[in-house]
């Protein structure tokens, strides 16, 4: 059975435009065969509602079908879906939990939304407003498992995935130095600007390191107020066991084979049921230690060949 159909009334623009035909994919076709295989692999998983719901919320449906699939698939994830009620997927072999969300670049003209690009004038990474976008969608989702923990919908032993998709940002590509951190990492954790150090008299990099950076300024009706970005480092969110951030969409596919080649794993050093490192398979995972004092960023692992 087919997901999209080009015959009825959907209001989400990007359901609509996915299903015509751009020359300048190899296949003019090639977004829509690729939601239509997404479906194919997680029909089973997904509500009732859903063939109605992406209709009128495209991205939000597609990140759903999307980090499933790529977990199902390159994760070795057993993905089931119990319920419409509580987090959105069960991963039976970990038991753990997944929720999906997808970030938005906000509402128009307030200057926490992240800006729209401009044709021909030179603009810099808006990386506060993309930081304080992803930490409104992580935020959000796990105040709301922490209610369906309180509920009993999800067990206190259990550990628990937030993925968060950045597809649908106007800046959905992680900017950030080689060897550096995406910036979901600066969401999470207190990872400020990069800072390179010079030999005065050779000019030779020396060394390289982050700053500190406890939080971001949001701009308020009285001026600014400071938004926390060291949730891994809360005790508030230690029911949160990892984020994972995807940039892809439907209008620029994966192909199969590497689905999740795109994740971005951030480890919480404070959760209670942490997750094994490397269990993600895919894309990049960055392991987190922490103390009373201090966090340290341990080496990135890369699950994608170069």
């Amino acid at each position: 059975m087919k997901l999209l159909d080009p015959n009825v009334t959907a209001s989400d623009v990007i359901y609509n435009n996915i299903q015509k035909s751009h020359a300048w994919n190899e296949s003019p076709d090639l977004a829509a065969n690729h939601v239509e295989e997404l479906y194919s692999v997680t029909s089973h998983l997904l509500d009732a509602k859903f063939p109605e719901q992406i209709k009128h919320d495209f991205t939000a449906c597609y990140s759903e079908m999307y980090f499933a699939a790529a977990l199902m698939e390159r994760s070795s994830f057993e993905i089931t879906h119990p319920s419409d009620e509580g987090a959105d997927f069960f991963v039976q072999n970990l038991n753990c939990w997944i929720e999906v969300t997808a970030a938005t670049d906000g509402e128009e003209d307030n200057p926490n939304t992240i800006p729209k690009q401009k044709m021909n004038v030179a603009q810099s990474y808006p990386e506060k407003q993309v930081i304080l976008r992803l930490s409104s969608a992580f935020y959000t989702k796990a105040n709301k498992l922490k209610n369906d923990i309180n509920k009993g919908l999800i067990s206190k032993d259990q550990p628990i995935i937030i993925c968060i998709s950045g597809g649908g940002l106007i800046e959905n590509l992680p900017i950030h130095a080689e060897g550096g951190y995406p910036v979901i990492t600066k969401v999470v954790l207190p990872v400020g600007d990069m800072v390179y150090w010079l030999n005065r008299e050779t000019h030779k990099l020396v060394s390289t390191e982050y700053k500190y950076r406890e939080g971001v300024n949001k701009n308020t009706k009285d001026g600014e107020s400071m938004i926390s970005t060291d949730f891994f480092l809360n005790e508030e969110y230690n029911h949160i066991s990892a984020v994972i951030y995807s940039w892809t969409n439907a209008a620029n596919p994966i192909n199969r084979d590497k689905w999740g080649c795109d994740f971005y794993t951030v480890h919480n050093p404070s959760a209670i049921n942490k997750l094994p490192v490397g269990v993600i398979q895919c894309g990049t995972e960055y392991p987190v230690t922490s103390n009373t004092e201090s966090f340290t960023m341990e080496p990135a692992i890369s699950h994608e060949k170069s």
